[in-house]
């Protein structure tokens, strides 16, 4: 499966919007932390946009094929045809 294609005019800001909250386990070890929505889109942006997708876990395939259809939804102005768009990015479809 190929990586989604993200627009290079999407800014990926370089901080947080909000700091995590981390949580810890019983020992006061640090297990996990929780993130703003704003900086979980953020990160996964930066992961399609620079991880092997096929190295990345399905859960978070998932995670950014649902945000990219969530923005592809978003989007205003007339649909067009798949195979119009694939050519004009110079690919085939197959």
């Amino acid at each position: 499966m190929k990586r989604p294609k993200l627009s290079a005019d999407i800014p990926v800001p370089s901080s947080l919007s909000h700091a995590p909250h981390i949580i810890h386990d019983k020992n006061g070890k640090v297990a996990g932390g929780i993130l703003a929505y704003t900086d979980y889109q953020t990160f996964l942006r930066v992961l399609a946009a620079h991880t092997d997708w096929e190295t990345l876990p399905p859960y978070l395939q998932d995670a950014i094929d649902n945000m990219l259809a969530d923005e592809a939804l978003a989007e205003e102005g007339e649909s067009r045809p798949l195979r119009e768009l694939l050519a004009e990015a110079g690919e085939t479809p197959g």
